[in-house]
This record gives C-alpha cells, structure tokens and sequence, in this order.
C-alpha cells in the first residue's frame, strides 16, 4: 500500500495504491488520523490506483469518515476501479461516503 498526499483549493487529496487490507489496514489508517489530528477537515480518497480493499480496510474508512464527524469535517471517495466499486456498493458505502467519479469532481463537492 503506497499513500500520498496533495492539497487543492483547501482539500487533502489522499492517493491510495495497492491493497487496503488487513496487513496495510493499521499503517493506512494511523497515516489518515494523524492528518486529521494534524488539521484536515475536508478530504477526498483518490481510489484510482487501489487495486483491492478487504473488510478491514472498509473499517478504516468507516473510522476516518467518523473522526471527520466528529470534527465537522469530510470525506469523498474519488474514482474507485470497477472491482473497488463493487465491493463498495455490496458493502452499502454509497450511502454512508459520496463516491465520485473523479477527484476533480470530489474536490468541488468538498471544498
């Protein structure tokens, strides 16, 4: 799992790569609180480059989600591969995070 991140118009941009899953899941998930702790509040999930995401890496977006909550902040999800997507939708995270199409898209619905 590979994490890198950018700023545009005030959002983090979080780039995910690789597979969120149980071995990656406690690194991933300590990097995304620390830059929630550090002052992000509007954040977008750039998905492109993820490649698979198990059910733990579906909790860590669960406890990201609610750490932005709970400081009024938020989280969209941007450009999901197609077996990423899925997983997503059988998982019913459609309706719990926005799920754009693309980060371009994500970052104006955020900012």
């Amino acid at each position: 799992m590979q994490i890198s991140e950018t700023d545009r118009d005030h959002v983090k941009v979080v780039s995910l790569s690789g597979r969120l899953d149980s071995l990656s899941s406690p690194d991933a998930e300590k990097r995304l609180l620390n830059l929630v702790e550090a002052g992000a509040r509007k954040m977008v999930l750039d998905c492109q480059g993820l490649e698979y995401i198990s059910s733990a890496g579906l909790r860590v977006l669960l406890t990201l989600a609610k750490h932005l909550g709970a400081v009024q902040g938020n989280l969209l999800l941007a450009a999901p591969a197609d077996q990423v997507r899925e997983v997503l939708d059988i998982a019913g995270f459609a309706d719990i995070l926005p799920v754009c199409a693309s980060v371009d898209e994500a970052v104006k619905l955020c900012a």
